[in-house]
């Protein structure tokens, strides 16, 4: 049942001055991404990194936020940097990560934003399937490529660094759920990239429940005095996101977010609320826009248990293919 209204979203406090911080965002030239980080910049943040595939395009969104005036008061001497990063491949991920080793010391806030939710077959370069690809593969890389990073600036500041990954309340009607991996050796992830696997309308869902498994599972490794990640869902948005969609069903879409969908702004407060304002009580948790939100049945279920385990040893696998483990993936 779709409902045609969200609750009400309250700012961000009023007194949080993030000066001496450093921001990584990912997917920051358009819709939230580029909101957060306008508020980011407003909050007074000294150094901020733009992940984008466009540097172009990157580079105008710079001259924008510069003349934004609050920034433009408030905070005219940040550093932006703005730096390629293509999540549909792992080559740029690897040169984005090496980048940001090589331009900045420490990472404070590393917000993964970046997504896709495609509704037809298509392969990325890895060949997996390319919402996975976007939304689960190169997010994971990317994480155990900054892990470094966050340890740096939690040591120089003597707080934990940050992980706020935008995930989706859509990862609790995956078609996973009807697949049962429990009674048999078949691969989760070799599955998901399979044809037989693909489920158009429930593609989303499922890239973002293997988000939340790795999620949930990786925070079991964290020492959360180092680095602190959670989850959230900001609801329906009003973005460009549904314009990967053909055109009957973006019709559709268009009309609901026109009813129905959050400002970026408001989207952008429940983003940084987690990144900035939840407490370690957040740390490996899901949170519906501000409130953590308990497991889903199934993730609790022995077979969700299971996937679970399945889908860390396996991208594990993947992942020793690209990279030099940090010791919490091992």
């Amino acid at each position: 049942m779709i409902t045609l209204t969200q609750p009400k979203i309250s700012p961000l406090p009023n007194n949080i001055n993030l000066t001496g911080k450093t921001a990584i965002i990912t997917g920051a030239s358009a819709g939230i991404g580029l909101e957060l980080t306008k508020q980011l910049l407003q909050l007074r943040i000294s150094t901020i990194i733009l992940a984008v595939r466009n540097i172009t395009k990157g580079e105008a969104c710079v001259q924008s936020l510069r003349q934004d005036p609050i920034i433009k008061t408030h905070n005219p001497n940040a550093v932006i940097k703005v730096l390629e990063l293509d999540m549909d491949r792992y080559d740029s991920v690897q040169g984005f990560a090496k980048q940001a080793q090589g331009q900045i010391p420490s990472v404070d806030f590393l917000i993964l934003n970046a997504g896709t939710g495609l509704i037809t077959l298509e392969r990325s370069p890895s060949g997996h399937e390319r919402t996975v690809q976007v939304n689960y593969y190169s997010n994971v890389l990317l994480i155990a490529e900054l892990l470094p990073l966050l340890h740096a600036g939690a040591e120089k500041n003597s707080v934990p660094g940050r992980i706020t990954w935008v995930g989706s309340r859509r990862h609790l009607v995956s078609s996973l759920e009807k697949k049962a991996f429990m009674v048999t050796e078949d691969s989760v992830l070799e599955y998901v990239d399979s044809e037989e696997g693909f489920i158009p309308f429930s593609r989303y869902g499922d890239s973002k429940l293997l988000c939340v498994l790795f999620m949930y599972a990786l925070a079991e490794k964290l020492d959360s005095n180092k680095v602190v990640i959670n989850m959230m869902c900001p609801g329906m948005v009003n973005t460009g996101m549904s314009d990967v969609l053909p055109l009957y069903i973006r019709f559709f879409f268009n009309v609901l977010k026109a009813i129905k969908a959050r400002s970026v702004k408001t989207a952008g407060w429940i983003v940084l609320h987690s990144a900035l304002v939840a407490g370690p009580e957040s740390h490996g948790r899901f949170l519906n826009d501000k409130t953590v939100a308990e497991k889903a049945p199934y993730i609790m279920s022995p077979e969700g248990q299971e996937v679970q385990r399945k889908v860390w040893d396996e991208t594990m696998v993947e992942m020793s293919k690209l990279t030099t483990l940090p010791a919490e993936f091992r």
